[in-house]
C-alpha cells in the first residue's frame, strides 16, 4: 500500500484475455490505455479502505507498471523499486516490512516490446515475459498443480493448497466437500447444474462414462467395448465388469457357500448369495412392491413396467423406473436437508 501511495506506478491485472484494472476491473488490450484510464478514472483512491477488500491474499504479488517511477509526493523520479522504498523510508519516515517476501512484481509496458526490468530479456507478448519472471527471478518458483497459480515459496503455496483446494470447492457458492460426487450431486440439486456425456453416434445422454460404455457396446457394437472371456462365450463391455465375471466363474480362487455347492472366486459374491437361502429380499419396486435381493434384479424387473432397465435408490434401495424418478426421489428424501 505504502508503494501505491507514494510512487508513480501503475498497479494492474493481467489474463489470457489481456490487461485489467487493477481497482475496478475492466478489460483493456492495450497497455497505454490501461495506464491512461488508471491515471485518469482512479486518480484519488481511499487505499487504506480499498487494499484490505481488493487484495485478499497477500501471497500474490501486485503487478505494477513502473514505466515513470517517481515519489508523486516529491515529485521527482527514481530509477527503480528498491530506490522506492529507500525513499519512502528515508524521506518520509515510513516504515517498510522487508520480511514479507516479494510483494510486488514491476514491469516495464509498451506496446511493441516488452524487456524485464531486472535484465536485457525482451518479448513481444506478456504472457512469455510473466514465464520469464517466474523462471529466472524468483528463487523456487512454486506451482500450483491444481488451478496454476504461482508461489515464491512451498510456504505460500501449502497456505494457498490449504485455503482453496483441500476438499472439493463449489465454484457457484463456495461450499467444500468432502467427497467429489457429493459436490456432483450439490451442483445438480441446487445450483441445476447437471453433467453429462453424449453418445457420437447417436447423441443419446448419460450421466457417467461407465453407461456410456455400456451403451456403445451394447447399442452400436463398437468393438472396443465388446470384450470376449476367454474362458467362456461372456461379453462384457468394461475392464472392470469383466474382471468381476472372470474372478467369479474362472478363478482359482475359490469361496463355497456353507449351505450349498455354490462357489465363486470373489468373497463378498458369497454374502449376496445367501441372501436365497434366508429370504433377505432388501430391493423394493416402488411401483408394485415386488421384492428382490439383488438391486440387479430389481433393475432387470423394471422392465415389466417400462420396457426399460430402471434404478436403485443407494440409500433405502427402492427402485424406480427412470433416473428423474429416481433423483426426485433422492431430492426429497435423502439430499435436500444435506445438500440445502
Amino acid at each position: 500500500m505504502i508503494l501505491l501511495h507514494y510512487g508513480n506506478v501503475v498497479p494492474f491485472n493481467w489474463n489470457t484475455r489481456g490487461y485489467r484494472c487493477f481497482y475496478c476491473g475492466k478489460e483493456m488490450k492495450d497497455c497505454d490505455l490501461l495506464k491512461e484510464h488508471t491515471i485518469v478514472s482512479h486518480k484519488v483512491i481511499d487505499l487504506e479502505t480499498f487494499i484490505p477488500q481488493r487484495i485478499i491474499s497477500k501471497d500474490v504479488p501486485v503487478k505494477i507498471d513502473i514505466t515513470q517511477l517517481g515519489c508523486i509526493v516529491c515529485d521527482i523520479p527514481l530509477a527503480s523499486i528498491e530506490d522506492l522504498i529507500a525513499h519512502v523510508v528515508g524521506i518520509h519516515g515510513e516504515e517498510y516490512d522487508n520480511s514479507a517476501g516479494v510483494c510486488v512484481f514491476p514491469f516495464h509496458l509498451h506496446k511493441e516490446i516488452l524487456q524485464c526490468v531486472l535484465c536485457e530479456e525482451k518479448y513481444d507478448n506478456f504472457t512469455s515475459l510473466m514465464g520469464h519472471m517466474y523462471k529466472k527471478h524468483m528463487e523456487q518458483a512454486c506451482i500450483c498443480q491444481i488451478c496454476g497459480q504461482s508461489y515464491i515459496d512451498q510456504v505460500r503455496l501449502k497456505r494457498h493448497i490449504s485455503n482453496s483446494h483441500v476438499g472439493h470447492r463449489c465454484k457457484f457458492c463456495g461450499r467444500i466437500f468432502d467427497a467429489f460426487h457429493h459436490l456432483e450431486k450439490h451442483k445438480e440439486i441446487i445450483h441445476g447444474i447437471q453433467k453429462s456425456v453424449e453418445c457420437s453416434l447417436c447423441s443419446t445422454t448419460f450421466v457417467n462414462q461407465y453407461q456410456l460404455k455400456v451403451h456403445m457396446g451394447k447399442v452400436h457394437n463398437v468393438e472396443k467395448y465388446r470384450l470376449k472371456c476367454e474362458h467362456c462365450p461372456k461379453i462384457c463391455t468394461t475392464k472392470g465388469a469383466m474382471m468381476l465375471h472372470v474372478q467369479s466363474l474362472h478363478s482359482d480362487a475359490r469361496f463355497e457357500c456353507d449351505i450349498c455347492d455354490y462357489k465363486t472366486g470373489i468373497k463378498w459374491m458369497i454374502k449376496l448369495h445367501k441372501r436365497k437361502h434366508f429370504g433377505e429380499k432388501n430391493y423394493v419396486c416402488s411401483i408394485c412392491d415386488k421384492r428382490f435381493g439383488r438391486s440387479s434384479n430389481l433393475r432387470a424387473h423394471m422392465k415389466v413396467h417400462t420396457g426399460n432397465f430402471g434404478r436403485v435408490c443407494r440409500w433405502c434401495r427402492q427402485g424406480f423406473i427412470d433416473l428423474l424418478n429416481l433423483e426426485k426421489h433422492e431430492k426429497e428424501f435423502h439430499f435436500y436437508n444435506q445438500y440445502a
